[in-house]
């Protein structure tokens, strides 16, 4: 299992970093959509109690129609982030109230339905808009999140000990999160420089970098709530060793909406 979770994951590291510095802009969006909210919205509903495939294929279709109409209209970035923001917002609330025998989101499959949409739209539109400033900062989004979750991984292993969110996922404890941290701050220095950032700049990429790590977390835990809803290990079966797409972008998905609020407002700086 080990060995075929590095053989995919290396595979998919390359094919990622391929697309992030090759493909033109247009294409590469129209990649993105179709992974993260096409396969995204897929295995979600999939998670979600929707087992027809024929309604799966409209939940599909609908969130990709939604998009591309995004694309098309291009609504305002901060207008896009603060509707995202919202939503996350209500998402956290969502994970402190949460209690494990709860029949909640059973009872109520389509809130988590809608949220799919609220979530997967955003972060792939925020997505686009980091690749058109420059490719460099989607690679900087996704090695920040793999960096933090390797951190994690092995300070909580070494050092972990009280539990972050036990009701949702055991293995993840505050000591683990905050060698993400550490981790994040030095990424995110080393980002600061190589991009040029003066100082004031610096501190608000730094500490919006340090917040989409905390909001990646939340991500985690969030798909980690509707996998314990619907009783699955993984999301899918797309990616030997690794479980489905939303498995491996759950973080981002929190992460990139606000990593791009951070570049605007250095932007406007």
């Amino acid at each position: 299992m080990l060995k075929q979770r590095v053989i995919t994951g290396v595979i998919l590291a390359l094919l990622v970093s391929f697309a992030i510095f090759f493909l033109p802009n247009i294409v590469f969006d129209q990649l993105a959509l179709l992974i993260i909210v096409g396969i995204g919205t897929w295995e979600w509903a999939g998670l979600t109690g929707l087992t027809a495939k024929r309604s799966r294929w409209l939940e599909v279709a609908s969130n990709l129609g939604l998009a591309e109409l995004f694309f098309l209209l291009e609504p305002s970035m901060v207008l896009i982030l603060l509707i995202s923001l919202a939503v996350w917002a209500f998402i956290l609330y969502l994970l402190r109230s949460y209690q494990p025998e709860t029949t909640y989101y059973k009872q109520r499959s389509w809130l988590l339905r809608i949220l799919s949409t609220a979530v997967l739209i955003p972060a792939w539109y925020a997505l686009t808009y980091l690749h058109a400033l420059h490719y460099g900062y989607v690679f900087y989004a996704i090695s920040l999140i793999a960096f933090a979750d390797i951190a994690a991984y092995f300070s909580g292993k070494r050092f972990g000990k009280t539990k972050l969110a036990p009701s949702l996922s055991p293995g993840k404890t505050r000591e683990g999160a905050l060698g993400a941290l550490v981790v994040t701050f030095v990424w995110s220095c080393v980002g600061a420089i190589f991009i040029h950032l003066g100082f004031g700049g610096a501190l608000v990429f730094i500490f919006f970098s340090m917040l989409a790590v905390v909001m990646s977390i939340a991500g985690d835990l969030f798909e980690s709530l509707i996998k314990r809803q619907a009783g699955a290990k993984d999301s899918g079966t797309i990616l030997p060793g690794h479980g489905g797409i939303l498995d491996r972008i759950d973080s981002l998905l929190a992460a990139i909406p606000i990593l791009t609020l951070g570049l605007l407002i250095i932007g406007r700086l």
